[in-house]
């Protein structure tokens, strides 16, 4: 009896050390857990904002300038006015201010609320305001366009003179889907981008398969006139032209330029010379009594009533600035000059290129006034 109660002693003494030593090397769910905390490396909230706010990323621009610049860019300054009708399509809310001044006629078109920014001027021409740059506090300066033989030291004079990145993006009618896409990319309205970029694409294609299907012999003979008197033409082979060629019409002024916008001043008797199957008229020149000036009634196109004028609202269609304004000026003188082949109904088109492009529900008054004096006259 007495060695079974020492042996039931023993073990409930090795049960008390056991339990005992267990416990003590042993880890509470909270510690077991704390060392999953260190290691989550997800940033928070507050982190991600502070880095995004500070982080830049360095871009080479067109005209093969490293710059360093912002990587959420929020706030922009157009250089001109080609820029400012490219950045309004594609991120209005985040323009700072604009190159020039928009008339009521453009505002029927464009928010009210872009008319109180402040205009910068061009950064091109003396009419830059600095001050008004530095006040309005923009991350960054983006010039759009052609590629002028200076662009390099322009772009960079305008960086140094402001001390604000400043960049450039090569954009003419042939590279305007990929400019489109290295905006998106830089201003982070990549989406949007690719919806610009696309409708560009897609007009461009079908506008390159009609202009090949047309024999040589059915082309239009084209002179854009603009002026008082409306022997200003547009020069062929300028970006100011380029519509009349991408759908396959020919522009009768195949001159030098002599006059700044990719024009020559011309006599009527070269116009006659030239003799036109059809005129455009820029929209403030002579369209709406061309027929009653003597001087004009042997030319062709005058006596045959077709002359038309260039819709303007808010920006000429065919190259006023030269923008992507010219993407909806090529379907409409396509189907202008050849309607069998640009099998286009105008006024649907027109309410989607101003609702993608203007962000702008247009009425079909807005569309009747538009196109009111750019049909030909019967």
């Amino acid at each position: 009896m007495r060695k079974i109660k020492t042996l039931l002693c023993l073990m409930l003494v090795f049960l008390i050390i056991f339990v005992s030593t267990g416990c003590s090397s042993g880890t509470s769910p909270e510690q077991t857990n704390a060392p999953e905390s260190d290691v989550n490396t997800e940033p928070q909230p507050s982190d991600e904002s502070d880095k995004s706010e500070d982080a830049t990323i360095k871009f080479t621009d067109s005209a093969g300038r490293e710059v360093e610049i912002p990587a959420n860019i929020e706030r922009i300054a157009p250089s001109g006015p080609l820029a400012q009708v490219v950045l309004y399509t594609l991120c209005p809310d985040k323009l700072v201010g604009l190159a020039s001044d928009l008339s009521d006629l453009q505002f029927e078109y464009i928010d009210l609320k872009y008319k109180s920014l402040p205009v910068f001027g061009n950064f091109y021409a003396d009419t830059l305001n600095l001050e008004a740059v530095m006040a309005a506090k923009p991350q960054v300066v983006i010039d759009i366009g052609e590629a002028k033989p200076t662009v390099k030291e322009d772009m960079q004079g305008v960086q140094d003179k402001i001390g604000i990145p400043s960049l450039f993006v090569h954009m003419e009618l042939d590279k305007m889907a990929e400019a489109y896409r290295t905006l998106g990319k830089i201003v982070g309205e990549e989406e949007q981008a690719e919806k610009l970029a696309a409708y560009v694409e897609k007009t461009l294609a079908e506008a390159k398969e009609n202009s090949a299907s047309i024999p040589d012999a059915d082309r239009v003979k084209v002179y854009y006139g603009q002026g008082d008197a409306g022997l200003t033409a547009v020069v062929k082979g300028t970006v100011h032209s380029d519509v009349i060629d991408t759908v396959g019409a020919l522009n009768v002024a195949d001159v030098e330029q002599s006059v700044r916008g990719g024009a020559s001043d011309i006599s009527m008797e070269q116009l006659m010379l030239w003799q036109p199957d059809a005129i455009m008229f820029a929209p403030g020149s002579i369209y709406s009594d061309v027929e009653t000036r003597p001087e004009w009634k042997e030319i062709n196109a005058v006596k045959n009533k077709k002359c038309y004028e260039i819709p303007d609202g808010p920006y000429n269609w065919v190259g006023r600035p030269p923008s992507v304004n010219r993407v909806i000026g090529i379907k409409w003188l396509g189907n202008l000059l050849y309607p069998d082949v640009y099998d286009y109904d105008m006024k649907t088109e027109t309410k989607e290129f101003y609702k993608l492009f203007y962000h702008c529900d247009v009425t079909d008054e807005q569309i009747d006034k538009l196109l009111t004096n750019s049909t030909f006259k019967n």
